[in-house]
């Protein structure tokens, strides 16, 4: 392997920042290790790594970088689709409806997104994205909870739990509250602190509430070298599982072996309403909230791994109470026994009788649990490829995740799965420091691993075609396969020719293969002009190619979604209702595509048999969306303003356009689909093959553009 230059920086996460450098300092030969990016080093790379926190990569060197240099970057540039909770949400139900059978069906609890800013905003989404959850709500099921999460919010901020509208009601009252720091220690009182910045306030989830978790008592695996407590002292306690996961290019995804399993402080209860610090009606979520940020006091004293668990009594099953009838103690007929003596006797049979009754997890167990957390997770990252707008996986990036499930337990004889992995949320840059000391090891073994997985196949061939040899299911380095859609560029060496539906993985592609893109230009015809889909000719050769002069790209090269040319079939074909609006039928030839659309015959004329150009597109701007920085920027900041000056947007190249919502997504057949969108009242259907419509994303704001 060649030398190369690493850029490592973690300014607040020492334990990071060191199992980086430990990490690095086992590849041969080690690299060069760098705090900070020179000019001379980004205008000039060469063979670059970038192991940094987010903020502080360089994105555009990961887009964009001179053919003779190598650039990996640890983290993916556009990746919202897995770690915003709403987006996640809105990319597991786009999947679900064009693959029906997919484990995420039942790998992943019912999930509700709602965007509000104010308490009296909820009245009305309860009609409208919330119909089937009031629906729900109002048949009283007195078991039926629902959680809700701040969609940008992390480390267990802002959960809360709730089973009527008047609770949720309360609970958004409360957010607005602007409580002082007195206040807000009061209502703390004790339990943890899971208050969450306004600003964090806009979107959220709501996701159905699991209420059969597996239960486990982390107090039979002693971390002082102590006995075990009896059965009979032992409590079920509700524990999440953090599953490190490794997704690299473009993408293949690792599963690392070694789970954590975090548990409450405090045995875990039904949701019911309980009386804490003197007030009634609060509901106590430390039997419910896992997280470990939340439980700082307690250290590591809730913190096992998954394999350890093996042999712990299982406490989760409604038929295996502790409170039972105490059986009499055999004696012989006659045989007296003193008041100790009975004691005794009693207590070790209800100790038989209990370890008797209840069973324990086994390695079979613990291999199965393993089993579907990475079938969800495969399925996780296969819908967040097909959501390419808020997901850009590149072949020169790689990029740590932490997991969170919980596993629930259904003791019945006839359940298809007595226990079941339900995926939570997908977190970047995980908090690894929480692990605890006595656990450190495990994220050293992580860390070489992805050292060895990730950079070392990218700089050096002999490595990268071992890399290319691991199959799906195989461990190696602890680390388990899952997931592999890089298979189709395996033994890279010759020259091929791709047409990619993603220019940033095109761009990135070329740049580290030593290609070039070649972008499809404007194409005339007589009737109008349009732009193609945003694809890109990549050619990758054994020897560096460069266009001179190319500007430089950071990622899609294109805001348009999709774009067809339509002919009208119909209009108004049940009558016209509206003085100024009329609704459109028409089919597309290029996608065979159906399209229902209301639009102003006053500012837009039409004709039955007439042809148009038609766009979506997720922004009006012309720049490129995934730049450094595009992660968290407001996405209503290229909303069309008359008072704009000296910006030429696209709709300069069109002459209708309107804003609006996708608010709906239909599911005809596995292959044809029907998304919906609402612009002010005015709606639009699309219908047909779900491939062309991959890049509509369910709940995002999107522009309907039209031109003769």
């Amino acid at each position: 392997m060649d030398a190369f230059t690493a850029f490592v920086s973690w300014p607040s996460a020492p334990l990071t920042d060191r199992l980086v450098r430990s990490a690095l300092g086992t590849i041969s030969p080690p690299p060069k290790v760098i705090t900070s990016l020179r000019t001379d080093i980004a205008a000039s790379p060469g063979r670059l790594l970038q192991w940094a926190t987010y903020d502080n990569l360089d994105h555009d060197l990961t887009f964009v970088h001179t053919p003779e240099s190598k650039v990996l970057s640890s983290s993916y540039v556009i990746r919202k689709a897995l770690i915003r909770k709403h987006y996640l949400s809105r990319c597991i139900h786009n999947y679900l409806v064009k693959h029906p059978d997919s484990i995420l069906t039942w790998g992943a609890p019912r999930t509700w997104e709602l965007e509000l800013s104010f308490a009296d905003e909820l009245d009305e989404l309860w009609g409208d994205d919330l119909y089937d959850l009031s629906d729900e709500i109002e048949k009283g099921d007195p078991s039926k909870w629902w959680i809700l999460k701040p969609g940008m919010a992390d480390r267990g901020m802002g959960l809360r739990l709730f089973h009527t509208k008047e609770e949720l009601q309360a609970i958004f009252e409360e957010f607005e509250k602007d409580g002082s720091d007195e206040e807000d220690e009061e209502f703390s009182g004790g339990r943890p602190d899971t208050a969450v910045a306004t600003s964090q306030l806009r979107h959220f989830v709501i996701q159905e509430y699991l209420g059969n978790p597996l239960l486990l008592d982390p107090a039979e695996i002693p971390l002082d070298g102590s006995q075990a407590p009896p059965v009979q002292n032992l409590h079920g306690h509700k524990f999440h599982l953090r599953v490190y996961c490794v997704a690299s290019g473009a993408v293949q995804v690792y599963v690392y072996d070694r789970i954590l399993a975090l548990f409450s402080a405090v045995p875990y209860t039904p949701p019911s309403k309980q009386e804490v610090g003197g007030e009634i009606g609060q509901l106590d979520l430390a039997p419910h909230l896992t997280n470990t940020s939340l439980q700082t006091e307690r250290g590591e004293a809730g913190v096992r791994l998954l394999d350890e668990l093996v042999g712990a009594h299982v406490l989760s099953s409604p038929a295996h109470s502790l409170h039972r009838q105490q059986p009499k103690p055999r004696r012989a007929m006659g045989q007296a026994m003193d008041l100790d003596a009975r004691r005794a006797a009693m207590k070790e049979q209800v100790a038989q009788r209990l370890e008797s009754q209840y069973s324990t997890l086994t390695a079979e167990d613990v291999l199965e649990i393993k089993r579907q957390i990475s079938e969800v997770l495969a399925e996780t990252f296969k819908a967040a490829v097909e959501m390419s707008v808020h997901f850009q996986p590149l072949p020169n990036a790689f990029e740590l995740f932490g997991i969170d499930f919980v596993v629930t337990h259904d003791p019945s004889p006839d359940a298809p799965r007595k226990f079941q992995v339900n995926l939570l949320e997908v977190n970047s840059e995980p908090a690894i420091e929480l692990t605890g000391p006595r656990l450190t090891w495990i994220l050293e073994d992580l860390f070489k691993g992805i050292a060895k997985t990730c950079v070392a196949p990218f700089f050096a061939p002999e490595a990268e075609d071992e890399k290319n040899a691991w199959k799906v299911g195989e461990m190696r380095e602890n680390l388990r396969m899952c997931l592999d859609l890089q298979s189709a560029w395996a033994g890279g060496r010759t020259t091929r020719v791709a047409i990619l539906s993603n220019p940033a993985f095109a761009m990135a592609r070329a740049n580290s293969c030593g290609g070039a893109p070649v972008p499809l230009p404007r194409v005339r015809t007589p009737a109008t002009t349009f732009h193609l889909l945003p694809v890109c000719i990549l050619l990758l050769a054994p020897l560096p190619l460069h266009l001179p002069g190319h500007p430089k790209m950071s990622a899609n090269t294109s805001n348009i979604v999709f774009d067809d040319i339509f002919t009208i079939n119909g209009i108004d074909k049940e009558g016209k209702k509206f003085d100024r609006v009329s609704r459109l039928y028409a089919h597309s030839k290029n996608y065979d595509m159906d399209l229902t659309l209301d639009y102003n015959v006053e500012l837009f004329p039409l004709q039955d048999g007439q042809s148009f150009a038609l766009a979506l597109a997720s922004s009006l701007s012309r720049a490129p969306q995934g730049a450094a920085g595009a992660e968290d920027e407001d996405k209503d900041r290229d909303v069309w303003r008359p008072d704009a000056k000296n910006r030429r947007g696209l709709d300069d190249d069109y002459e209708y356009v309107m804003y609006g919502k996708v608010y709906r997504f239909d599911g005809g057949s596995s292959e044809i689909v029907t998304a919906y969108a609402s612009f002010g009242g005015l709606l639009l259907s699309l219908t047909g093959s779900f491939r062309h419509m991959t890049s509509i994303v369910l709940g995002d704001p999107v522009f309907v553009l039209l031109r003769r």
